[in-house]
């Protein structure tokens, strides 16, 4: 594979993504595990560069991992952790430096780097390596009092934790990630984007109480 090939997969891996999901939402709260950050390689702890952030970024995006940490199958097997059986590999490049005859009327040393496609895998996609311990969240949000009251009123049931939001009517409640993960947006304030995610679901809640065969409820029965 050329280097012109090797920046042309990644272009059309971007390409597709977008096509596939041109309106995908950012949502306003980090995911649990470590936050979205440049990739790195988990074995040397050197960071990846150059396109390789945009390939690997793209790969995080579209199948959902959290963690920024990569490495290849055999470096992965080096501390003792395995790749699944199945897992599809991402595509990096690396250059390897080699020389040739310098020129004698330049500046020219006589050293050339050559393109070469390399396959990482993730560490949501191996087994026997554990996660470095996530940073710690941000602190609690600036409370809202009228909004408290209106939920509370309600008399919906909420639970904190995990990193989804929605509405779940087997069990009549509403989940939502802890205050501590949602951050500041081009339009919303930490605390805005918290109460947005909240009384969204509250409005499920409601509608549910309206309307029991609602559409929206997906295969795990839960209202997003």
């Amino acid at each position: 594979m050329t280097a012109r090939d090797l920046y042309a997969d990644i272009t059309n891996t971007l390409i597709a993504l977008i096509e596939a999901d041109p309106g995908h939402l950012q949502l306003p709260w980090r995911r649990t595990g470590l936050p979205l950050s440049l990739p790195i390689n988990a074995v040397t702890g050197n960071a990846y560069n150059g396109i390789n952030i945009v390939s690997l970024w793209i790969a995080s995006e579209a199948r959902a991992y959290t963690a920024p940490l990569w490495a290849t199958f055999k470096q992965w097997q080096s501390i003792n952790a395995q790749v699944r059986k199945g897992e599809k590999a991402s595509l990096v490049i690396f250059y390897k430096e080699f020389e040739t005859a310098a020129d004698p009327d330049s500046d020219d040393d006589g050293k050339r780097r050559v393109a070469r496609a390399s396959y990482v895998f993730n560490a949501a996609q191996v087994d026997g390596y554990a996660l470095p311990q996530a940073a710690p969240l941000g602190s609690p949000i600036e409370r809202m009092a009228t909004a408290d009251r209106f939920v509370t009123a309600t008399g919906a049931r909420i639970r904190f934790g995990g990193d989804h939001a929605y509405y779940r009517p087997s069990t009549d409640e509403i989940v939502l990630p802890p205050e501590e993960a949602f951050f500041d947006t081009q339009t919303m304030t930490r605390s805005e984007a918290f109460y947005a995610t909240e009384l969204h679901e509250c409005i499920h809640y409601a509608d549910i109480r309206i309307m029991p065969r609602a559409r929206e409820i997906n295969r795990e029965g839960r209202i997003y």
